[in-house]
């Protein structure tokens, strides 16, 4: 009996640890007091392992619990009647992946693991009692559902209204500046996650044409690439490039890109 205690314990430990990331990311935007924080601490949690390439989430399954993403990074996608993937979203750790399980009695996307991924599944009662339970909880739960939507507005003006260059100029932008976010990079400097085709199934041009423009932006000295790894070396030209401004991602002030001379 001490044993399996002092298993839980271990696993309760963990659990507080692993759900840093979200908590400080819900204190960029919103007021959480020290009982909110032991709340959402105090829910029961299982984890899960993900390896690249694997389905967190299926289009049309019923939905119990919320997942949040804890480490890696994933993406949400459609397929098309022809059998074409559009990937509609990006998660990094520290974010919720199917919130909609809270409110929904079924998921219309599928979530797949970009890299090795982390995730904690929560159930949606508890975490319904816990947001009723504390009107601070739910309004920083529900200003994440608008910054994503705001999120999906961006894509959706860079999908339909911009060329390849600002496209994946946009693209390479909020990653930066995503990834910083959740400490996966350091300033301007980071590992592409996508590969060129999965690029291509965000803005909607060929792989080929991706690589061109990567291509193009490194000879006119915005970014250097090492491999995967980008180092921006002008944010301000690289910024200007791809029309993008990190207003709808509501940062802090003193989470502003710096600008790159």
């Amino acid at each position: 009996m001490d044993a399996l205690r002092t298993a839980r314990d271990r696993h309760k430990g963990k659990t507080r640890v692993s759900l840093q990331k979200f908590i400080d990311r819900l204190r960029k935007h919103s007021d959480l007091g020290e009982g909110d924080v032991a709340r959402l601490q105090s829910l029961d949690t299982v984890s899960r392992q993900l390896a690249p390439g694997g389905f967190s989430v299926r289009d049309g399954t019923d939905l119990n619990t919320c997942s949040l993403l804890v480490s890696g990074i994933a993406a949400s996608h459609k397929i098309v009647g022809s059998g074409g993937r559009q990937i509609v979203g990006m998660f990094f750790a520290g974010e919720l992946v199917d919130f909609d399980g809270l409110f929904l009695s079924s998921i219309d996307y599928n979530v797949q693991a970009i890299s090795e991924c982390r995730v904690y599944d929560f159930h949606c009662e508890q975490l319904l009692d816990v947001m009723f339970q504390s009107p601070s909880i739910g309004k920083a739960l529900f200003r994440e559902t608008l910054i994503k939507s705001a999120i999906s507005r961006e894509w959706m003006a860079n999908l339909g209204r911009r060329d390849s260059r600002t496209k994946v100029a946009y693209l390479l932008c909020e990653l930066s500046v995503r990834l910083s976010q959740s400490g996966s990079a350091e300033a301007h400097d980071f590992m592409l996650p996508l590969t060129q085709e999965q690029i291509s199934d965000i803005i909607g041009v060929t792989p080929m044409h991706v690589s061109r423009v990567l291509k193009d932006l490194e000879k006119d000295g915005l970014i250097h690439r090492e491999r995967r790894k980008i180092r921006v070396l002008n944010w301000k030209l690289l910024a200007s490039a791809g029309d993008f401004s990190p207003t709808y991602l509501r940062l802090t002030s003193d989470r502003q890109p710096p600008s790159v001379t």
